[in-house]
């Protein structure tokens, strides 16, 4: 059986469908105006492909027209110049001079009198010899022109750099305790040597009474001795009583250390005595 469209036609059947029916609804519309909105579409829909496929070839065009460049064809045309790295200079050798054999060739130009000054080479003497600027023996060479002559010039002499000359250090520099890799050390510590003071100390030769204070000063030498004694205070009798004390002392030092080595340091101790 036959399809009904093909029979009546799509109008018919549209007719055929909504006879009878409200033809204002919007269905009979649409399927009235389908054929020619699907004929649009498929115009539309190919005319966007081919444009989209030229697309390419526009901007390769435009690429390709870009790239050339005209020259201004009036006015000075600027070159920049482009810096480009130092290359070393080879150092020239001077040719050693060798002792070759040589035969002057002499050239002559046509005068009116012909003086024969020199006798003309043979052609023995131009066998392994060089064309030079005078004839000469020497060693047969194979090469056609001797080298030229090269005149000395002065001697080069080197600039003369003096020796660095290091500073002698003073083997009896005095440095502060505090500079010392190591300190002196009195035998059994410092507090031995206050206990040694105090133990030979005689306080009736001090007429003051009460706390009196001093400072001691000297320097330990490098064998652990000590001299250049000195203490400062306000009482000269308390002074030089202390004087007396640290100079009966009989026990060596250890000499401070610097760099591995004995050095002379200077020590103070402050020292303070209640008398009554």
């Amino acid at each position: 059986m036959k399809n009904l469209s093909t029979i009546f036609g799509k109008d018919n059947l549209d007719e055929i469908v909504f006879s009878n029916r409200n033809k204002a609804y919007g269905a009979y519309a649409l399927r009235n105006e389908y054929s020619n909105q699907l004929t649009k579409a498929l115009f539309i829909g190919t005319a966007f492909i081919a444009s989209v496929s030229v697309i390419p070839f526009l901007i390769s065009a435009l690429k390709s027209d870009s790239i050339v460049t005209e020259l201004p064809t009036s006015g000075p045309i600027i070159l920049k110049i482009v810096d480009q790295p130092d290359k070393p200079k080879p150092t020239p050798t001077s040719p050693v001079q060798q002792n070759i054999k040589t035969v002057e060739n002499p050239e002559y130009n046509p005068v009116r009198e012909v003086r024969k000054e020199k006798p003309l080479p043979t052609k023995k003497d131009f066998e392994g010899a060089a064309i030079g600027t005078e004839t000469k023996p020497g060693e047969e060479t194979t090469i056609t022109v001797a080298p030229p002559a090269t005149i000395p010039g002065p001697p080069t002499v080197a600039p003369y750099n003096p020796p660095v000359t290091k500073p002698v250090e003073d083997p009896d520099k005095l440095i502060n305790q505090n500079e010392a890799d190591v300190a002196a050390d009195f035998k059994g510590g410092i507090n031995a040597f206050r206990q040694k003071v105090a133990q030979g100390f005689d306080t009736e030769t001090v007429s003051q009474d009460g706390m009196i204070s001093a400072v001691i000063t000297f320097v330990v030498e490098k064998d652990g001795s000590i001299s250049n004694l000195k203490v400062n205070g306000s009482n000269s009798d308390f002074n030089s009583e202390a004087e007396r004390v640290v100079k009966s002392i009989k026990t060596k030092w250890t000499p401070a250390q610097l760099k591995g080595k004995s050095v002379r340091s200077s020590f103070r101790m402050p020292i303070s005595m209640k008398i009554e």
